[in-house]
Protein backbone atom coordinates (compact mmCIF):
# COMPACT_ATOMS: atom_id res chain seq x y z
CA UNK A 1 0.00 0.00 0.00
CA UNK A 2 1.41 3.59 -0.95
CA UNK A 3 1.67 6.71 1.02
CA UNK A 4 -1.31 8.09 -0.65
CA UNK A 5 -3.36 5.18 -0.34
CA UNK A 6 -2.68 4.78 2.85
CA UNK A 7 -3.37 8.44 3.77
CA UNK A 8 -6.73 8.40 2.09
CA UNK A 9 -7.63 5.13 3.84
CA UNK A 10 -6.43 7.10 6.71
CA UNK A 11 -8.68 10.19 6.85
CA UNK A 12 -11.74 8.13 5.98
CA UNK A 13 -11.87 5.99 8.62
CA UNK A 14 -11.21 9.21 10.94
CA UNK A 15 -14.15 10.43 9.28
CA UNK A 16 -16.39 7.39 10.47
CA UNK A 17 -14.78 7.76 13.82
CA UNK A 18 -16.30 10.97 14.47
CA UNK A 19 -19.30 10.42 12.27
CA UNK A 20 -20.05 7.49 14.84
CA UNK A 21 -18.59 9.21 17.84
CA UNK A 22 -21.84 12.05 17.42
CA UNK A 23 -24.36 9.31 16.68
CA UNK A 24 -23.18 7.84 19.66
CA UNK A 25 -23.52 11.29 21.32
CA UNK A 26 -27.15 11.34 20.16
CA UNK A 27 -28.25 8.82 22.19
CA UNK A 28 -26.83 9.33 25.13
CA UNK A 29 -27.22 13.26 25.24
CA UNK A 30 -30.07 14.21 23.33
CA UNK A 31 -32.34 11.13 23.80
CA UNK A 32 -31.24 11.05 27.93
CA UNK A 33 -34.01 12.62 29.71
CA UNK A 34 -35.99 10.69 26.79
CA UNK A 35 -34.60 7.08 28.43
CA UNK A 36 -34.04 7.57 31.71
CA UNK A 37 -37.61 9.00 31.88
CA UNK A 38 -38.93 6.03 30.35
CA UNK A 39 -37.08 4.29 33.32
CA UNK A 40 -39.17 5.93 35.52
CA UNK A 41 -36.81 8.73 36.85
CA UNK A 42 -37.80 12.57 37.17
CA UNK A 43 -36.34 15.59 36.17
CA UNK A 44 -34.60 16.37 39.33
CA UNK A 45 -33.16 12.56 39.23
CA UNK A 46 -31.97 12.43 35.72
CA UNK A 47 -30.67 15.79 35.97
CA UNK A 48 -28.40 14.53 39.02
CA UNK A 49 -27.42 11.81 37.02
CA UNK A 50 -26.27 13.57 33.98
CA UNK A 51 -24.63 16.28 36.19
CA UNK A 52 -22.73 13.60 38.25
CA UNK A 53 -21.94 11.58 35.08
CA UNK A 54 -20.50 15.05 33.52
CA UNK A 55 -18.82 15.96 36.62
CA UNK A 56 -16.71 12.74 36.22
CA UNK A 57 -15.93 13.08 32.74
CA UNK A 58 -15.10 16.51 33.66
CA UNK A 59 -12.24 15.09 36.00
CA UNK A 60 -11.45 12.09 34.10
CA UNK A 61 -10.42 14.21 30.29
CA UNK A 62 -7.88 16.61 31.61
CA UNK A 63 -6.52 13.66 33.62
CA UNK A 64 -6.25 11.10 30.54
CA UNK A 65 -4.98 14.04 28.50
CA UNK A 66 -2.02 14.46 31.07
CA UNK A 67 -1.31 10.80 30.47
CA UNK A 68 -1.36 11.21 26.40
CA UNK A 69 0.76 14.62 26.84
CA UNK A 70 3.72 13.15 29.45
CA UNK A 71 3.40 9.44 29.11
CA UNK A 72 5.99 7.70 27.18
CA UNK A 73 3.97 4.24 27.05
CA UNK A 74 0.17 5.18 27.08
CA UNK A 75 -0.75 6.35 23.89
CA UNK A 76 -4.26 8.01 22.64
CA UNK A 77 -4.58 4.61 21.06
CA UNK A 78 -4.83 2.71 24.76
CA UNK A 79 -6.81 5.81 26.15
CA UNK A 80 -9.72 5.54 23.15
CA UNK A 81 -9.71 1.67 22.93
CA UNK A 82 -10.14 1.54 27.11
CA UNK A 83 -12.76 3.74 26.60
CA UNK A 84 -14.61 2.08 24.13
CA UNK A 85 -14.42 -1.40 25.91
CA UNK A 86 -15.55 0.20 28.81
CA UNK A 87 -18.81 2.17 26.93
CA UNK A 88 -19.47 -1.42 25.41
CA UNK A 89 -19.50 -3.15 28.81
CA UNK A 90 -22.09 -0.16 30.15
CA UNK A 91 -24.49 -0.83 27.37
CA UNK A 92 -24.77 -4.25 27.46
CA UNK A 93 -25.33 -4.10 31.19
CA UNK A 94 -28.16 -1.51 30.55
CA UNK A 95 -29.88 -4.00 28.55
CA UNK A 96 -29.20 -6.63 31.15
CA UNK A 97 -30.45 -4.44 34.07
CA UNK A 98 -33.97 -2.83 33.78
CA UNK A 99 -36.22 -0.88 35.34
CA UNK A 100 -35.62 1.95 38.12
CA UNK A 101 -32.77 1.38 40.75
CA UNK A 102 -29.58 2.89 41.98
CA UNK A 103 -27.36 0.29 39.60
CA UNK A 104 -28.46 1.85 36.43
CA UNK A 105 -28.26 5.46 37.57
CA UNK A 106 -24.56 4.90 38.59
CA UNK A 107 -23.77 2.81 35.39
CA UNK A 108 -25.48 6.07 33.67
CA UNK A 109 -23.51 8.50 35.43
CA UNK A 110 -19.64 6.14 34.73
CA UNK A 111 -21.68 5.99 30.43
CA UNK A 112 -21.95 9.43 30.13
CA UNK A 113 -18.14 10.18 31.79
CA UNK A 114 -16.83 7.80 28.92
CA UNK A 115 -18.39 9.04 25.96
CA UNK A 116 -17.40 12.47 27.06
CA UNK A 117 -13.69 11.82 27.59
CA UNK A 118 -13.70 10.66 24.50
CA UNK A 119 -14.30 13.72 22.54
CA UNK A 120 -10.95 15.75 23.21
CA UNK A 121 -8.70 12.11 22.58
CA UNK A 122 -10.61 12.52 18.88
CA UNK A 123 -9.45 15.76 18.62
CA UNK A 124 -6.13 15.15 19.62
CA UNK A 125 -5.56 12.51 17.35
CA UNK A 126 -6.48 14.25 14.72
CA UNK A 127 -3.29 16.44 15.08
CA UNK A 128 -1.54 13.55 15.68
CA UNK A 129 -2.42 12.29 12.06
CA UNK A 130 -1.26 15.54 10.74
CA UNK A 131 2.03 15.10 12.53
CA UNK A 132 2.46 11.74 11.18
CA UNK A 133 2.41 13.02 7.63
CA UNK A 134 -1.55 11.92 8.13
CA UNK A 135 -3.26 15.66 7.52
CA UNK A 136 -7.00 15.54 8.40
CA UNK A 137 -9.18 18.60 8.30
CA UNK A 138 -10.75 18.57 11.63
CA UNK A 139 -13.84 21.08 10.98
CA UNK A 140 -14.62 18.85 7.44
CA UNK A 141 -14.19 15.87 9.99
CA UNK A 142 -16.34 17.39 12.66
CA UNK A 143 -19.14 18.28 10.07
CA UNK A 144 -19.70 14.53 9.11
CA UNK A 145 -20.16 14.42 13.00
CA UNK A 146 -23.27 16.92 12.65
CA UNK A 147 -23.99 15.32 9.21
CA UNK A 148 -24.64 11.20 11.11
CA UNK A 149 -26.44 13.14 14.52
CA UNK A 150 -28.40 14.37 12.26
CA UNK A 151 -29.37 11.29 10.79
CA UNK A 152 -29.61 9.27 13.56
CA UNK A 153 -31.82 11.87 15.69
CA UNK A 154 -33.95 11.34 12.16
CA UNK A 155 -33.59 7.64 12.77
CA UNK A 156 -34.29 7.92 16.49
CA UNK A 157 -37.36 10.01 16.55
CA UNK A 158 -39.11 7.85 14.14
CA UNK A 159 -38.07 4.59 15.99
CA UNK A 160 -39.05 5.60 19.22
CA UNK A 161 -42.51 6.48 18.08
CA UNK A 162 -42.87 2.99 17.67
CA UNK A 163 -40.70 1.03 19.55
CA UNK A 164 -39.83 1.87 23.53
CA UNK A 165 -36.70 3.37 24.65
CA UNK A 166 -35.36 -0.08 25.29
CA UNK A 167 -33.77 0.08 21.94
CA UNK A 168 -31.28 3.16 22.56
CA UNK A 169 -28.47 0.58 24.14
CA UNK A 170 -28.50 -1.41 20.70
CA UNK A 171 -28.48 1.73 18.78
CA UNK A 172 -25.54 2.51 21.03
CA UNK A 173 -23.53 -1.10 20.30
CA UNK A 174 -23.77 -0.17 16.65
CA UNK A 175 -22.21 3.24 17.07
CA UNK A 176 -19.47 1.97 19.26
CA UNK A 177 -18.82 -0.83 16.39
CA UNK A 178 -18.45 2.05 14.33
CA UNK A 179 -15.51 3.69 16.14
CA UNK A 180 -13.31 0.50 17.18
CA UNK A 181 -12.90 -0.44 14.09
CA UNK A 182 -11.81 2.04 12.19
CA UNK A 183 -9.76 2.90 15.30
CA UNK A 184 -7.69 -0.55 15.12
CA UNK A 185 -7.13 0.46 11.48
CA UNK A 186 -5.79 3.44 12.22
CA UNK A 187 -3.46 2.34 15.06
CA UNK A 188 -2.58 -0.86 12.46
CA UNK A 189 -0.84 1.35 10.16
CA UNK A 190 0.32 3.92 12.36
CA UNK A 191 1.67 2.43 15.04
CA UNK A 192 5.34 2.72 14.08
CA UNK A 193 4.94 6.43 13.25
CA UNK A 194 2.94 6.71 16.75
CA UNK A 195 5.57 5.15 18.86
CA UNK A 196 8.40 7.83 16.96
CA UNK A 197 5.38 10.40 17.82
CA UNK A 198 6.18 9.48 21.05
CA UNK A 199 9.82 9.38 21.62
CA UNK A 200 10.54 12.50 19.71
CA UNK A 201 7.52 14.23 22.26
CA UNK A 202 9.13 12.54 25.43
CA UNK A 203 12.65 11.86 24.48
CA UNK A 204 15.24 11.95 27.78
CA UNK A 205 14.95 15.36 28.34
CA UNK A 206 12.04 16.83 30.83
CA UNK A 207 12.18 19.85 28.48
CA UNK A 208 10.48 18.40 26.00
CA UNK A 209 7.19 16.93 28.74
CA UNK A 210 3.85 19.11 28.93
CA UNK A 211 2.91 20.56 32.09
CA UNK A 212 1.53 19.36 34.75
CA UNK A 213 -2.28 19.82 34.85
CA UNK A 214 -1.77 22.56 38.19
CA UNK A 215 0.94 24.15 36.17
CA UNK A 216 -0.76 24.21 33.25
CA UNK A 217 -3.53 26.14 34.84
CA UNK A 218 -1.22 28.47 36.83
CA UNK A 219 0.51 29.39 33.43
CA UNK A 220 -2.40 29.77 31.20
CA UNK A 221 -4.69 31.78 33.46
CA UNK A 222 -6.23 34.13 30.55
CA UNK A 223 -7.02 30.95 28.97
CA UNK A 224 -9.11 29.66 31.81
CA UNK A 225 -10.81 32.99 32.16
CA UNK A 226 -11.96 32.52 28.81
CA UNK A 227 -12.94 28.82 29.69
CA UNK A 228 -15.25 30.45 32.55
CA UNK A 229 -17.20 31.90 29.57
CA UNK A 230 -17.71 28.95 27.51
CA UNK A 231 -18.61 27.11 30.58
CA UNK A 232 -21.37 29.86 31.21
CA UNK A 233 -22.61 29.19 27.12
CA UNK A 234 -22.76 25.87 27.16
CA UNK A 235 -24.58 26.13 30.64
CA UNK A 236 -27.38 27.52 28.63
CA UNK A 237 -26.84 25.61 25.38
CA UNK A 238 -27.25 22.43 26.88
CA UNK A 239 -30.24 23.23 29.30
CA UNK A 240 -32.79 23.03 25.75
CA UNK A 241 -30.37 20.14 24.80
CA UNK A 242 -30.31 17.65 27.69
CA UNK A 243 -34.71 18.48 28.45
CA UNK A 244 -35.45 19.02 24.38
CA UNK A 245 -38.15 16.74 25.16
CA UNK A 246 -39.70 18.82 28.11
CA UNK A 247 -39.38 21.43 26.05
CA UNK A 248 -40.90 20.50 22.91
CA UNK A 249 -43.89 18.97 24.84
CA UNK A 250 -44.05 22.40 26.54
CA UNK A 251 -45.21 23.67 22.73
CA UNK A 252 -47.30 20.50 22.08
CA UNK A 253 -44.36 18.78 20.16
CA UNK A 254 -43.71 14.68 20.85
CA UNK A 255 -40.37 12.07 20.14
CA UNK A 256 -40.79 13.03 16.63
CA UNK A 257 -40.41 16.94 17.03
CA UNK A 258 -37.38 15.92 19.10
CA UNK A 259 -36.01 14.08 16.70
CA UNK A 260 -36.39 16.73 14.36
CA UNK A 261 -35.76 19.50 15.92
CA UNK A 262 -32.46 17.63 16.78
CA UNK A 263 -31.43 16.71 13.49
CA UNK A 264 -32.15 20.02 11.77
CA UNK A 265 -29.83 21.66 14.85
CA UNK A 266 -27.09 19.32 13.91
CA UNK A 267 -28.36 20.26 9.82
CA UNK A 268 -27.47 23.79 10.26
CA UNK A 269 -23.91 22.99 11.62
CA UNK A 270 -22.59 20.95 8.39
CA UNK A 271 -22.30 23.85 6.00
CA UNK A 272 -20.41 25.83 8.70
CA UNK A 273 -18.47 23.46 9.71
CA UNK A 274 -17.61 22.49 6.01
CA UNK A 275 -15.99 25.42 4.99
CA UNK A 276 -14.83 26.72 8.16
CA UNK A 277 -11.65 26.66 6.96
CA UNK A 278 -12.30 28.96 4.40
CA UNK A 279 -13.53 31.31 7.26
CA UNK A 280 -10.30 31.47 8.46
CA UNK A 281 -8.54 33.12 5.35
CA UNK A 282 -10.70 36.01 6.10
CA UNK A 283 -11.58 36.12 10.12
CA UNK A 284 -9.19 35.77 13.59
CA UNK A 285 -10.03 33.05 15.08
CA UNK A 286 -10.76 35.30 18.53
CA UNK A 287 -13.66 37.18 15.98
CA UNK A 288 -15.29 34.66 15.39
CA UNK A 289 -15.50 33.27 18.72
CA UNK A 290 -16.51 36.50 20.22
CA UNK A 291 -19.55 36.60 16.87
CA UNK A 292 -20.22 32.87 17.92
CA UNK A 293 -20.49 33.72 21.65
CA UNK A 294 -23.24 36.22 20.93
CA UNK A 295 -24.94 33.91 18.80
CA UNK A 296 -25.20 31.67 21.43
CA UNK A 297 -26.98 34.61 23.76
CA UNK A 298 -29.36 35.01 20.77
CA UNK A 299 -30.07 31.56 20.15
CA UNK A 300 -30.64 30.85 24.33
CA UNK A 301 -32.83 34.30 23.85
CA UNK A 302 -35.29 32.70 20.80
CA UNK A 303 -35.72 29.69 22.59
CA UNK A 304 -37.67 31.03 25.62
CA UNK A 305 -39.57 33.23 23.45
CA UNK A 306 -40.88 30.44 21.10
CA UNK A 307 -44.16 29.93 21.76
CA UNK A 308 -45.25 26.18 19.01
CA UNK A 309 -42.82 23.80 17.65
CA UNK A 310 -42.20 25.74 14.52
CA UNK A 311 -40.45 28.51 16.97
CA UNK A 312 -38.11 26.16 18.54
CA UNK A 313 -37.09 25.02 14.51
CA UNK A 314 -36.76 28.77 14.14
CA UNK A 315 -34.52 29.63 17.10
CA UNK A 316 -31.96 26.59 16.04
CA UNK A 317 -31.42 28.40 13.01
CA UNK A 318 -28.72 30.39 15.14
CA UNK A 319 -26.82 27.09 15.89
CA UNK A 320 -25.00 27.93 12.18
CA UNK A 321 -23.56 31.14 13.77
CA UNK A 322 -22.83 29.42 17.67
CA UNK A 323 -22.00 26.00 18.29
CA UNK A 324 -21.25 25.59 14.22
CA UNK A 325 -18.29 28.60 14.86
CA UNK A 326 -17.26 27.88 18.53
CA UNK A 327 -16.31 23.98 18.25
CA UNK A 328 -14.17 24.52 15.04
CA UNK A 329 -12.88 28.30 16.48
CA UNK A 330 -12.50 26.59 19.56
CA UNK A 331 -9.98 24.06 18.69
CA UNK A 332 -7.93 26.44 16.33
CA UNK A 333 -8.07 28.46 19.48
CA UNK A 334 -6.19 26.31 21.75
CA UNK A 335 -3.41 25.05 19.10
CA UNK A 336 -2.63 29.02 18.63
CA UNK A 337 -2.44 29.61 22.58
CA UNK A 338 -1.11 26.62 24.11
CA UNK A 339 2.40 25.12 23.92
CA UNK A 340 2.04 21.88 21.23
CA UNK A 341 3.62 19.86 24.33
CA UNK A 342 0.66 20.78 26.69
CA UNK A 343 -2.31 20.41 23.57
CA UNK A 344 -4.23 17.09 24.78
CA UNK A 345 -4.14 19.14 28.10
CA UNK A 346 -5.79 22.51 26.30
CA UNK A 347 -8.10 20.11 24.25
CA UNK A 348 -9.49 18.64 26.92
CA UNK A 349 -9.59 21.48 29.28
CA UNK A 350 -11.77 23.68 26.60
CA UNK A 351 -13.94 20.08 26.01
CA UNK A 352 -14.32 20.04 29.97
CA UNK A 353 -15.50 23.74 30.69
CA UNK A 354 -18.08 23.11 27.67
CA UNK A 355 -18.89 19.48 29.97
CA UNK A 356 -19.20 21.56 33.36
CA UNK A 357 -21.56 23.76 31.57
CA UNK A 358 -23.59 20.48 30.83
CA UNK A 359 -22.82 19.56 34.65
CA UNK A 360 -24.85 22.97 36.14
CA UNK A 361 -27.10 22.52 33.35
CA UNK A 362 -28.48 19.10 34.77
CA UNK A 363 -28.10 19.92 38.15
CA UNK A 364 -29.92 23.38 37.94
CA UNK A 365 -31.85 22.72 34.89
CA UNK A 366 -33.61 19.69 36.34
CA UNK A 367 -34.38 21.56 39.53
CA UNK A 368 -35.87 24.63 37.61
CA UNK A 369 -37.91 22.77 35.44
CA UNK A 370 -39.32 21.05 38.44
CA UNK A 371 -39.85 24.02 40.67
CA UNK A 372 -40.84 27.11 38.19
CA UNK A 373 -41.40 25.88 34.78
CA UNK A 374 -39.86 25.45 31.40
CA UNK A 375 -40.43 28.88 30.02
CA UNK A 376 -39.04 30.22 33.52
CA UNK A 377 -36.24 28.00 33.46
CA UNK A 378 -35.13 29.19 29.38
CA UNK A 379 -35.31 32.91 30.24
CA UNK A 380 -32.86 32.38 33.28
CA UNK A 381 -30.58 30.43 30.19
CA UNK A 382 -30.40 33.29 28.37
CA UNK A 383 -29.38 35.46 30.81
CA UNK A 384 -26.65 33.38 32.06
CA UNK A 385 -25.57 32.89 28.34
CA UNK A 386 -25.20 36.90 27.86
CA UNK A 387 -22.60 36.77 30.55
CA UNK A 388 -20.88 33.92 29.25
CA UNK A 389 -20.49 35.87 25.69
CA UNK A 390 -19.21 38.69 27.64
CA UNK A 391 -16.39 37.19 29.47
CA UNK A 392 -15.37 35.80 26.53
CA UNK A 393 -15.48 39.06 24.72
CA UNK A 394 -12.84 40.86 27.16
CA UNK A 395 -11.14 37.60 28.05
CA UNK A 396 -10.15 36.07 24.41
CA UNK A 397 -6.66 36.73 23.16
CA UNK A 398 -6.17 38.52 19.98
CA UNK A 399 -2.18 38.51 19.61
CA UNK A 400 -1.69 35.14 19.29
CA UNK A 401 -5.56 34.35 17.86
Amino acid sequence: MNINEKTYKTKLAYYIIQGSYWMSICISSSYAAFYLQSRGYSNSQLGVILALGNIAGFILSPNLAAVVDRSKRISIYHCLLALLSLQGLLLVLFILIPGKSLLPALLYCIYIAVVTAINPLNTELCFQLSQWSRPVNYSFARGIGSLCYALMALLLGQLTLHFDAAMLPFAGLLCLLGQSFPLLYIFRIQRSCAARQLNSRNGNSKQTQGLSLSAFIAENRRFCVVMLGIALIFFSYNIPDYFLINIARSVGGDTGDLGGISAFKAMMEIPVMLLYVRLTHKFRCSSVIRFSAFAFAAKAAAMALAVNVFGLYAANLFQALSFALMIPSMVQYVNLVIDHRDSAKGQAIANGMMTLGAVFANFIGGYLLDLLNVKSTLFIAAAVSLLGALICTLAVETKKA
